[in-house]
């Protein structure tokens, strides 16, 4: 079978030896395979062990053992002896990321890299996702609570942190290949699913100061300490080639609204009534500051605010937002302008409220996000269900699949479509209602009302267990959290032309404190 001197023998070894190794159950076949010498079996053995079976240890050792047959030296191909590419580091990956989305600013937006430095470990508050396996995309969001860190050049050098981070996996190959790329595209799509928080809120707060000045920015959100990237162990990922896209803001001393209120009630607060109040009633007054500046935020409820030590919240977790093009709002914002500037009649006031209600009700054009399905509005569930009508009696599955699920807005909405007699009219029904999902300033409304009777209804089943010998105290909560559960409840309109003003909630809201205050 082989030919002594002859490039096509080393060739042929080359053939037959592969093969064997990929068929690890056949018999080797050929001279060079069944009568290895003394002096080759430790190089066979070692290619043996090899996962590569092209490996250039394999390749030197047929080539050196043709050589001794005779044959002339073998030369192994580019694409068999080539290295790969080194890996990316953090710092390639954050100039990268700095280079495709210019919004995130320098590296970090304190002093640079490493600029925090953190003095007391973190607990986890949310977690969701996971690293494993071998493929793309696959991420792990997590956000901690530091409870003690370090900002250089700062005014207070003792900061809590809230430090959220996105973990994520890229093939190292790929990854090298779309940032030496030269279209930026490839590379900015690959890293979008980790930087989109970061890049959304430097978007919402450019927007939110250039609406109402920095004196509204600093009061309504949390102080941001920058980003930075962080190359994550293949022993602590499990798989190679993760990287930590992490951001630093101030973390409040309250938490989050959810448990600011569910303790207030719990430690039997003796100002519970006025606390909750002055919180819903400053929620109410920052969406329509967002409104204001054509800013919706699709993912709003009390987990995402954040309560300071004076009670007052702060709007974080913006990676739900969206913008309305600039050109909207200018324009909503002349017309009230000139309204008000033609006279100060009730008349004036009424063509200058109209046209920021009619901001409000101006449907964003990116898709509405929201991690909490449970409080999303019907227009979020507009497209879901003009998919689902074609299939056959599917309304009645779908009608119980939402109430199983709590999903409020979709069920409200399939409610009114089994109300209609054809399927021309449920059509019709989902066309009038934007035929697609979508999200408004006034979804801010139906969020609001949705968090809140959750969460007094959950208060309400809790008191039920002891207000039978709870006294005066309890009975007094159950009739305070009613009235609240009934001014939530009246701002979940089907439709978002429908829904109170956030004016009218405030004083909704002004009228629960001075009979309960």
């Amino acid at each position: 079978m082989v030919q002594a001197g002859s490039h096509a023998a080393a060739a042929e070894i080359v053939c037959c030896e592969v093969t064997t190794r990929h068929s690890s159950g056949a018999a080797r076949v050929g001279a060079a395979a069944t009568e290895p010498t003394a002096a080759c079996s430790p190089a066979r053995a070692a290619a043996s062990s090899s996962a590569d079976p092209m490996s250039p240890a394999a390749v030197r050792f047929i080539s050196d053992r043709a050589v001794a047959a005779g044959a002339a030296p073998f030369t192994a191909p580019a694409r068999l002896t080539s290295t790969p590419p080194p890996p990316v580091s953090g710092a390639e990956l954050a100039a990268g990321l700095q280079a495709a989305f210019p919004i995130l600013g320098a590296a970090s937006l304190a002093t640079g890299a490493g600029a925090v430095k953190v003095l007391v470990g973190g607990r986890v508050v949310h977690r969701a996702g996971w690293v494993a396996g071998v493929s793309t995309g696959l991420r792990q969001r997590e956000v901690q609570h530091v409870p003690s860190a370090f900002v250089a050049e700062r005014h207070r050098p003792l900061v809590a942190l809230a430090r959220k981070s996105v973990t994520v996996r890229f093939p190292p190959a790929e990854l090298r290949a779309a940032l030496s790329d030269p279209s930026p595209e490839w590379f900015a799509d690959m890293l979008r699913p980790c930087v989109r928080e970061a890049v959304v809120c430097g978007e919402v707060m450019r927007r939110f100061r250039s609406r109402h000045g920095q004196a509204a920015l600093e009061r309504w959100f949390p102080e941001q300490f920058g980003w930075t990237v962080e190359v994550v162990s293949e022993k602590e990922a499990g798989v190679s080639g993760c990287f930590r896209f992490v951001t630093h803001s101030a973390w409040q001393a309250n938490g989050n609204l959810e448990s600011y209120m569910t303790n207030l009630f719990a430690d039997r607060d003796p100002e519970r009534y006025a606390k909750t109040v002055k919180a819903l009633t400053q929620w109410a007054h920052v969406c329509e500051l967002l409104s204001a500046a054509g800013i919706t935020h699709g993912d709003m409820k009390p987990g995402n605010l954040l309560v300071d030590e004076d009670g007052n919240i702060k709007l974080t977790d913006l990676d739900g937002a969206a913008l309305l093009p600039a050109h909207i709002v200018m324009d909503a914002q002349e017309d009230a302008e000139m309204a008000t500037a033609a006279g100060s009649g009730g008349a004036a006031a009424a063509v200058a409220s109209a046209a920021m209600r009619g901001l409000e009700t101006a449907a964003v054009s990116e898709s509405p996000y929201t991690m909490t399905t449970a409080f999303a509005p019907p227009e979020m569930w507009v497209g879901w269900a003009r998919s689902r009508m074609s299939y056959p009696d599917s309304l009645e599955q779908l009608l119980a699949r939402a109430e199983s699920r709590s999903w409020a807005g979709a069920l409200q909405l399939l409610q009114q479509l089994d109300g209609c007699e054809t399927r021309l009219e449920q059509l019709q029904l989902l066309s009038d209602l934007g035929g697609r999902d979508w999200m408004c300033a006034a979804s801010h409304t139906y969020l609001l009302g949705a968090a809140v009777c959750d969460w007094s209804c959950e208060q309400l089943g809790q008191l039920a267990c002891v207000v039978g010998g709870g006294g005066r105290a309890l009975q007094s909560d159950v009739g305070f959290l009613s009235e609240l559960h009934d001014v939530a409840e009246g701002l979940m309109a089907l439709r978002p032309c429908q829904r109170p003003s956030m004016q009218q909630l405030r004083t909704r809201l002004a009228r629960l404190a001075d009979d309960w205050c």
